[in-house]
């Protein structure tokens, strides 16, 4: 850049530029003249295309007004209008007076200089605007990250201080067998472990621990029930204490005036076992007698803790179960896995080379799912097992499809595109009437794909 005015007649050089104008630019602007020259020389008429309209000097007019602005466009029209007329004036024809032929030599030099300054005028306004978009998008994101590295340190210090309060009063040792005890790989030795670290942190006289089967909640873990104790084995869907800690995720506390009703004589503490990471729900704790000392405020925040580790550590046992029993399968949908998808396409795209024949895909999406609740999930899962198996063939694969919403795919060997639209049109029908007449929110969505086509390619021997 430019430091003074008294430097006006020197050429300096600043970064990327040379008396303020950017190298690239004269770079561009030199090279663009000097090909077009050249092609004039030897492949045309040698008038450096004076007579030509619209003049292929507008190229790298046009261009460097649109990508450097004002400063560097004016150079490109000067330059364009050196190599234009310069040592090039053609003679004044007799008919011509002088106004006339002086028009006739100016008219793409000032049609070259009007553009520039409108054109290059924009061109600066709206980088002038990117670049103060820039300026603060790069203060939003200095912002943005200052905030995050704040909240990751009180997160971190809230992690800190609920494991300090979930370990006070009790020993290492306590907390370190019931870690062991709960950390398992079976869901039945998770359960197995519940009451060693319930006992660890809260110690309470009585607990129970009630799984979710279906629309009820089904004791699994009652430590230290008397032989005539009353407390319910079963809530189902419709009553208070359900709603409250399934339906709103509460946490309920007979100390609370409003939870007391809710919790009617079955405890004085219950909770939802709530997986923090992926927001799953398994079952209720419920603690139904606890020393009055114990009973405050921190016990409360202990509470909610080891519901968090148990539904943690029942999560993990859950999904360890569901990678070894179902690794080509997905039960949840009904359908291959998606890490099988890819190894089934391969193996029938190799044949289809080889033998010779199409291989399409149906893209079904099932859209509007996430308005309905929870247990209608399964009925969408069987309703779309049941729609494949009966419009598609045996040898057609499903697959489940791992992004937002229920979206599967289904291999079709042996098929050409156009038979498989006919076969996505028949699915949508056995999907809508399966789903829409009682979800009619949802939306089939499915879209065709050819993966290899045997005409086209031909056959590989």
């Amino acid at each position: 850049m430019v430091e003074s005015s008294e430097a006006t007649a020197s050429v300096i050089t600043s970064g990327k530029r040379i008396a303020g104008w950017r190298i690239s630019a004269l770079l561009e602007i030199i090279a663009f003249l000097g090909l077009a020259l050249a092609l004039d020389w030897y492949f045309f008429a040698g008038d450096r295309f004076f007579n030509l309209q619209p003049h292929p000097f507008w190229i790298i007019v046009l261009l460097v007004a649109a990508q450097y602005g004002t400063s560097e466009a004016l150079l490109a029209a000067i330059a364009s209008t050196a190599a234009l007329l310069a040592w090039n004036l053609p003679p004044q024809r007799i008919e011509q007076d002088l106004y006339a032929y002086l028009l006739t030599l100016a008219y793409n030099p000032l049609l070259w200089l009007v553009t520039v300054i409108f054109i290059g005028a924009i061109g600066s306004r709206h980088r002038a605007r990117i670049r103060t978009l820039e300026h603060e998008l790069t203060e939003t994101r200095q912002r943005e990250a200052v905030v995050d590295e704040a909240y990751r340190r009180v997160a971190a210090a809230k992690s800190q201080l609920e494991v300090r309060v979930a370990g006070q009063m009790k020993t290492v040792v306590d907390l370190y067998q019931a870690a062991k005890a709960i950390d398992r790989m079976q869901p039945g030795e998770v359960m197995l472990g519940v009451y060693k670290i319930v006992r660890a942190i809260l110690d309470p006289k009585q607990h129970s621990l009630y799984l979710l089967q279906g629309q009820a909640l089904e004791v699994t873990v009652a430590d230290d029930w008397p032989e005539d104790a009353e407390y319910s084995r079963r809530f189902n869907a419709g009553e208070p204490l359900f709603r409250a800690v399934i339906g709103e995720r509460r946490i309920l506390c007979a100390a609370r005036p409003e939870d007391l009703p809710i919790l009617g004589g079955e405890g004085v503490i219950a909770g939802p076992l709530l997986a923090p990471d992926t927001g799953e729900i398994f079952g209720m704790l419920k603690i139904e007698e606890i020393n009055f000392l114990d009973f405050n405020l921190s016990s409360l925040e202990n509470f909610r803790i080891t519901c968090e580790w148990i539904a943690t550590a029942y999560a993990q046992a859950l999904r360890y179960e569901r990678i070894e029993t179902t690794r080509a399968y997905s039960d949840q949908k009904n359908l291959f896995a998606a890490g099988f998808r890819d190894r089934q396409v391969s193996i029938i795209t190799l044949l289809a080379r080889r033998i010779g024949f199409d291989v399409s895909a149906l893209q079904v999406r099932i859209e509007g799912i996430e308005h309905l609740p929870q247990d209608k999930l399964a009925q969408v899962s069987a309703a779309a097992g049941d729609a494949v198996r009966k419009v598609l063939r045996d040898t057609d694969l499903a697959f489940d499809h791992p992004r937002s919403g229920w979206e599967f795919e289904v291999l079709l060997p042996a098929t050409p595109l156009e038979n498989a639209n006919v076969a996505a049109e028949k699915l949508r029908q056995e999907l809508d009437g399966l789903l829409r007449l009682e979800h009619p929110l949802l939306r089939i969505v499915i879209t065709t794909t050819s993966l290899y086509r045997a005409h086209l390619v031909g056959v590989v021997p």
